[in-house]
């Protein structure tokens, strides 16, 4: 989460955080088509963002919104569901202003660049991910003055956008953003470690989950469609 959004103009970053970011993104390179959905690759491509510098957010948003309508905003620090929610609503997607430390590349305190403008923007490159995370978003703002049901969208959230696995032809893939965007949770999530259960609409609003580890427990669904098809559902669980 996120709050108060501000221009990249006013505060620009610092060539070790373009240093960073480059680093990410070259390790990152390989594992795109072995380890990922293909949507992933095909907006990182669309939207240019594989560089040796940190792209400026005002020429991503000329190409994102040619695409699907949806933008990045920078934003300061970690906000409430408030922000969040009513921004991807607004088809916006919150971007933190800073790139974590170069000594641990795997690991950020919060949201940074490349969780949110490398791992999440590439995905609303894709219509009809764009469209189901307006209704997300949509569905949450409903919600802010009660945290029990709140709760139970966040998890959902976590363990689909965030941390979610899928089925493709080509195997099992990466569908999450949380480890897309993470040089450790890529390896990590498609290796014999973590437990991986099928997709239940149910029993993942019901799953808690840490943010200071990697993920035990991880949801893998049959297809991205099944993820879409499945809001009806997540409204009635959320709504009971």
């Amino acid at each position: 989460m996120h709050e108060a959004t501000f221009s990249d103009r006013k505060s620009p970053f610092s060539p070790e955080e373009h240093a960073t970011y480059a680093e990410i993104v070259t390790l990152h390179r390989p594992m795109r088509d072995a380890l990922l959905v293909p949507m992933f690759s095909k907006g990182v491509a669309q939207l240019e963002l594989d560089r040796s510098e940190i792209p400026a957010l005002d020429e991503v948003n000329a190409r994102l919104a040619k695409l699907t309508g949806w933008q990045g905003v920078f934003v300061r620090g970690l906000e409430d569901g408030a922000g969040f929610y009513s921004l991807l609503r607004d088809k916006k997607f919150p971007i933190g202003h800073f790139v974590r430390d170069r000594r641990d590349l795997n690991y950020t305190p919060a949201p940074d660049v490349v969780h949110d403008l490398y791992g999440h923007i590439p995905f609303h490159t894709d219509a009809a991910y764009g469209d189901y995370c307006q209704r997300y978003g949509t569905l949450a703002c409903e919600f802010l003055d009660d945290p029990t049901r709140l709760r139970r969208l966040e998890r959902f959230f976590w363990f689909t956008n965030e941390f979610g696995l899928v089925e493709t032809p080509q195997g099992r893939r990466i569908f999450g953003a949380g480890i897309a965007s993470s040089l450790g949770e890529c390896r990590y999530a498609l290796s014999a470690e973590p437990e991986v259960l099928p997709f239940d609409v149910e029993r993942i609003c019901e799953q808690e989950f840490r943010i200071d580890q990697m993920q035990p427990r991880l949801f893998v669904m049959q297809s991205i469609d099944q993820l879409y098809g499945s809001f009806g559902k997540l409204e009635a669980v959320v709504r009971a």
